[in-house]
């Protein structure tokens, strides 16, 4: 995704746009990899998946996370059939958000269409793709049910077979803070359009934090998101924000503000995972799977706990969840899954 800033209205462009190498695809938008990052080549980091979806001779490549053997976490407009939108240079398909994540255009660029195919969908694991075979193909898809890119851009491969690679826990139950330090990860394109693998940047901070609803007041971040400054950029999309402290996947990269990714005011925003603990729940009961939960920090030594909600909802309610909540959510999932069998 790239925005630009006009008065109160950001104007963006999808950042997942680039299609593999050798693809013919008009949805192609040029892009640097991770900004100022390294790459990454440890095992640990196989956790983190190149993903590619394909539509009506489309084809587009984005980054995901295991959260489960069969399970991956990516962006929604990265599994649907949704337009691609470029604000280069004689190129001008932008769309614009509103500060409270409302989208402002009545453009076709922006607005999330239907899921692909499953089968479309498919994921290749380590650092460098290039050549490499898919290790799985998508067997079911979920998502937010968002119609638009610019809220709720988070979604989930059910995949059809078990994956040899590490999983990542996830943040569910309390959400990120500003100042927190995240990680980011993925495979951006280079300047030549061509798969540079796997890049990092660690130590990226969180700016802002949007609010936990529609109906709370916005200063600049988007309900259910998060901003930070340099760091994912075009085509890294889908790519996790990986908690520094704890190593959860805490967020899913969504826009990329301005033409370039570089410099002072270029704002990251990813989506919170945590405010969609219920899509991600039906997603791990499909998968068989129980999510590797990423604590919350100790209650202050006056023994105040902070509120959370703990309304659960199915596909297009999020909400998020506080610790027993999520427990009593868990083990309704497992009995379900026990009764179906």
């Amino acid at each position: 995704m790239r925005h630009r800033l006009l008065s109160s209205t950001l104007l963006l462009a999808a950042a997942c746009g680039a299609p593999p190498t050798g693809d013919g695809s008009p949805l192609a938008t040029l892009g640097q990899p991770i900004v100022n990052g390294v790459l990454a080549e440890t095992s640990d980091d196989d956790a983190v998946v190149y993903l590619r979806s394909s539509w009506t001779g489309n084809a587009v490549s984005c980054t995901g996370t295991l959260v489960a053997p069969n399970l991956v976490a990516t962006a929604l407009h990265c599994i649907t059939q949704t337009p691609s939108a470029a604000c280069n240079s004689g190129v001008q398909q932008c769309f614009s958000c509103e500060p409270d994540g409302s989208l402002s255009t009545t453009s076709t660029v922006g607005r999330i269409g239907p899921f692909v195919e499953p089968g479309d969908v498919n994921i290749v694991v380590g650092s460098q793709i290039a050549g490499m075979q898919p290790a799985a193909y998508g067997q079911q898809l979920f998502g937010s049910d968002s119609d638009q890119i610019c809220r709720g851009d988070i979604g989930f491969v059910l995949l059809d077979r078990a994956v040899d690679a590490p999983v990542k826990p996830v943040r569910l139950s309390y959400s990120i803070e500003a100042g927190e330090m995240i990680r980011a990860l993925g495979y951006g394109q280079t300047e030549i359009n061509d798969s540079s693998g796997r890049h990092e940047r660690s130590d990226v901070r969180v700016m802002e934090v949007g609010p936990a609803s529609q109906d709370e007041p916005t200063i600049t971040a988007a309900p259910r998101t998060f901003v930070v400054s340099e760091g994912p950029c075009h085509g890294d999309s889908g790519g996790p924000a990986l908690s520094e402290e704890t190593g959860a996947l805490v967020g899913i990269y969504s826009l990329t503000s301005g033409q370039s990714c570089t410099g002072v005011g270029v704002r990251n925003v990813y989506t919170n995972l945590s405010m969609f603990s219920s899509v991600a729940l039906e997603a791990f009961a499909a998968a068989g799977a129980e999510p590797i939960l990423d604590e919350p920090p100790a209650p202050e030594s006056n023994g105040a706990v902070p509120e959370s909600g703990c309304a659960v909802g199915g596909r297009g309610a999020p909400g998020q969840l506080g610790t027993a909540s999520l427990a009593l959510a868990l083990a309704a999932s497992a009995l379900v899954r026990r009764r179906r069998r």
